[in-house]
């Protein structure tokens, strides 16, 4: 990395969110955080302990990026509740969304605002839900009780419900994933779902849900992996500006962070070169690319993203705009994180 310009890794770094291993703050993670130098980082089950271990590793490297990077870092998560849940021996088990969504109302914004005002004061500060896909069939569906249902107009107002009460306790949500992966038949953990037999018009009932989270005032969207033929049949949503610029940002009006799902997941990785994940996603009007499971999957992204940003003018208008997007979701984060002090 010592070829690079270091002023511009520094900018582009922050569009990375990577996991890591470990449970401490070691000399490896160091030197990879001081490479990387990413906007944020994700927590998984393997880097918690217990709640004291988890404050000590948040505070300490937290301390070292105001420090070493004169910026913070975003501290991020996957705490749905029942079959994805990262803090199960601190929190306890958490109901999952279909759960919630059969109790009610009261007791989904009860749960979800208890978890939240958990997660921050772990120091963390973006949770990764509410799951907005409409499921037919959970029993059959990869995606099982992850949904809050197959009823476009409930899983929209349990959703905003949801992203009310979790940004009104000091953690920003983010929806997903967008357009939706109801219709979706295999996991893009593990293949590449391809919708060809889906017009524009059957998709519609699919954002509902999204609608009504940019509504809510939701603060991030995670993007699918999957193929949507009726509006790219070439490039899955993540990588689709048809998908993301047109439709989220277009159509539905979405002006918050932009969040890709994984890119270590088999939808994506290996499919396509680092320069090319890059070009197609930032045209795409994407944030942020998550980056959690295969640590070398990181500096070739970096690498791409400075090399985009010094050689390609509409590439580096993109990451301006979306530099601008980042610095309001910091103002928001910490202007939520004052008014509950």
């Amino acid at each position: 990395m010592s070829s690079l310009d270091t002023a511009i890794l520094d900018r582009v770094g922050r569009h990375l969110f990577l996991g890591f291993q470990g449970t401490s703050f070691d000399e490896e993670l160091r030197y990879r955080l001081k490479t990387l130098r990413p906007g944020g980082l994700v927590l998984f089950r393997r880097n918690i302990e217990s709640e004291e271990q988890l404050k000590a590793l948040t505070e300490h490297i937290s301390s070292w990026a105001r420090e070493e990077l004169h910026r913070p870092l975003l501290w991020a998560i996957d705490e749905e509740g029942g079959t994805v849940q990262r803090l199960r021996e601190i929190l306890g088990r958490a109901p999952s969304a279909a759960e919630l969504a059969a109790a009610g109302p009261d007791i989904l914004e009860r749960s979800v605002g208890e978890t939240a005002r958990r997660l921050r004061q772990l120091g963390i500060s973006v949770n990764f839900a509410p799951v907005l896909d409409l499921v037919e069939e959970p029993h059959k569906h990869f995606l099982g009780t992850r949904s809050l249902g197959p009823d476009p107009q409930r899983v929209s107002d349990l959703g905003q419900r949801w992203i009310r009460t979790q940004q009104g306790s000091g953690v920003l949500a983010v929806a997903k994933h967008f357009p939706g992966l109801g219709p979706a038949r295999l996991d893009p953990h593990d293949h590449l779902p391809v919708m060809s037999g889906l017009s524009a018009q059957e998709m519609d009932r699919h954002l509902q849900p999204f609608r009504g989270a940019v509504a809510a005032g939701v603060a991030g969207v995670m993007t699918s992996h999957a193929v949507y033929g009726c509006w790219d049949a070439q490039w899955p949503g993540t990588l689709s500006p048809a998908v993301n610029r047109d439709v989220l940002r277009g159509k539905l009006g979405f002006r918050g962070i932009l969040f890709t799902d994984d890119l270590d997941m088999e939808a994506v990785r290996g499919r396509f070169e680092p320069e090319t994940i890059v070009r197609q996603a930032l045209t795409a009007t994407v944030d942020v690319f998550l980056v959690c499971q295969k640590e070398g999957s990181a500096e070739p992204l970096l690498r791409a993203l400075h090399d985009a940003v010094r050689r390609h003018r509409d590439l580096q208008d993109a990451h301006q705009r979306s530099t601008q997007r980042l610095d309001e979701a910091l103002v928001l984060c910490f202007d939520i994180s004052r008014r509950l002090r």
